[in-house]
């Protein structure tokens, strides 16, 4: 996973739009996708992620409810990632904790806030563009590269 600290500065750019548990929740679906298909056992994650155990006991649930990840009990378990990290975007990571419409009050504006209103909208969707356009796969790929 040290590949994805050098990752950090992407993550950093998109943190001030996104809370810490999304971020948490996009290096735990990289992490597994470093090692996919073989499964990672949570006591593992907080050594190559810098997130604590029980923040990963949370968030992995909520992915797992999501169905962006498979978990598996027991002596022999773990988790995994639940298709191929090609097959998963950030976007979908993303709206497991994030909302993912614009707020009501962007789409309420009077003749006055008429032109805010549209130009928040339109910065709302252009944000989830690339998340919805970049695949796990690819941000494992660039892990390596500069920002």
């Amino acid at each position: 996973m040290a590949g994805l600290v050098m990752c950090s500065n992407w993550f950093m750019r998109i943190g001030m739009w996104l809370n810490q548990r999304t971020i948490d929740a996009i290096r735990i679906m990289a992490e597994l996708a470093t090692v996919w298909p073989q499964q990672r056992r949570a006591h593992e994650l907080p050594d190559g992620t810098g997130i604590t155990f029980m923040n990963i006991q949370k968030t992995v649930h909520a992915l797992s409810l999501a169905h962006l990840i498979e978990t598996q009990r027991g002596r022999t378990g773990g988790m995994r990632l639940a298709r191929e990290p090609s097959a998963i975007t950030i976007g979908e990571i993303v709206r497991v904790f994030e909302p993912t419409d614009c707020p009501v009050s962007f789409l309420m504006g009077d003749t006055v806030d008429e032109a805010i209103s549209r130009l928040l909208f339109h910065a709302h969707r252009e944000f989830f563009g690339p998340l919805e356009s970049t695949t796990v796969a690819d941000l494992v790929a660039r892990a390596g590269q500069p920002a």
